[in-house]
C-alpha cells in the first residue's frame, strides 16, 4: 500500500512540475518571427501615444476660452509616451496675436504652472499673428520657383515629387513643394548628412497625413547646425491675413505631426 501511495505522489509531482514549466518554456521556443510581430505591436502601442488625449482635448479647450483672439488653432498632438504629459503656457495673449509654449511633464500641471518656468522639455511654440500690413506679411514667405530644375539638381524624392538640392557660402539645400507648401532642408556642407533621406521619409509622411491649406503660402524650414547633432523646425502658413507659425526642436516628423494636427 506505501509502495502504491508513493508511486502515485510522484506521478503527480512530476505532471505538476511539468505544468509549470510550460508557458516558460513555451515562450522562449516562440519562432523569431512571433517575437518580431510582439515588438512591433509594442512599438505601435507607444506611437499611438501621440493621438489626442481626453485629458489633452480638455486642456486644449481650456487654453481656447482663455485666448482673446477669436477663431484660434492650436496643435492637438504631441510627441509624448503614455506616462507623460503636455504643460502649457501662454506667452502673449492679444485680440490680434497670441503664443503658446508646450512643454514635456512628468505629471499633469495646470496651465500657466509656475514648474513651466523651469522645464527644460521644450515640445513646441506655438504663434498665432494678425497682419494689417501685406507686404509685411509676404516677407515671411520669400518666393520660391521650383518650375525648371536643372537636372544635376534634381532629386527624386518618391510619390512623383522632384526636389532641388543645391550648395552655397558652405550650406546644402534641398527643397521641394507640398502643394501650396514650400520645403527646406539646410544642413552645413561639410557634415555631409543625407538630407535627401531625411526628405524622403518627410515626403512619405505626408503622403498620408494632410498639412493644413494655406490661402497661399505655407513654408517649412528644417535646419541642422553644425555637427548635424540637434534640429531646429519651423511650419509657418497663412490664413487670410493670420499667420500660424510652429517651432520645435523636434525632429522632422515629429515637427510635421503637430503641424498637420493643427486645428
Amino acid at each position: 500500500m506505501k509502495k502504491i501511495l508513493f508511486s502515485s505522489l510522484f506521478i503527480f509531482s512530476l505532471i505538476a512540475g511539468g505544468c509549470s514549466n510550460g508557458p516558460a518554456e513555451s515562450q522562449s521556443k516562440l519562432p523569431t518571427t512571433e517575437k518580431a510581430d510582439a515588438a512591433g505591436q509594442a512599438n505601435t502601442k507607444t506611437e499611438q501615444t501621440t493621438e489626442k488625449s481626453p485629458s489633452n482635448n480638455e486642456q486644449m479647450k481650456e487654453i481656447r476660452s482663455m485666448l482673446k483672439m477669436q477663431g484660434n488653432k492650436l496643435p492637438m498632438k504631441f510627441p509624448i509616451t503614455d506616462s507623460e504629459y503636455v504643460g502649457a503656457k501662454i506667452n502673449k495673449n492679444e485680440t490680434d496675436q497670441y503664443s503658446i509654449s508646450f512643454y514635456r511633464t512628468q505629471e499633469p500641471v495646470s496651465i500657466n504652472d509656475k514648474s513651466l518656468d523651469t522645464n527644460d522639455n521644450l515640445l513646441a511654440t506655438f504663434k498665432a499673428e494678425t497682419f494689417h500690413d501685406k507686404n509685411n506679411q509676404e516677407e515671411l514667405f520669400p518666393e520660391t520657383s521650383l518650375d525648371s530644375i536643372p537636372d544635376e539638381m534634381k532629386v527624386d524624392l518618391g510619390h512623383k515629387i522632384t526636389g532641388m538640392k543645391e550648395g552655397a557660402a558652405g550650406s546644402s539645400y534641398l527643397l521641394w513643394k507640398e502643394g501650396r507648401w514650400v520645403v527646406q532642408i539646410k544642413s552645413i556642407s561639410a557634415d555631409k548628412l543625407d538630407t535627401t533621406d531625411i526628405a524622403r521619409k518627410m515626403v512619405d509622411y505626408l503622403e498620408e497625413n494632410a498639412l493644413p491649406v494655406p490661402q497661399e503660402n505655407g513654408r517649412i524650414e528644417v535646419n541642422y547646425p553644425e555637427n548635424a547633432d540637434k534640429v531646429e523646425s519651423m511650419a509657418r502658413w497663412e490664413e487670410g491675413n493670420t499667420v500660424y507659425t510652429l517651432e520645435t526642436g523636434e525632429v522632422p516628423i515629429n515637427a510635421l505631426m503637430m503641424t498637420v494636427s493643427t486645428e
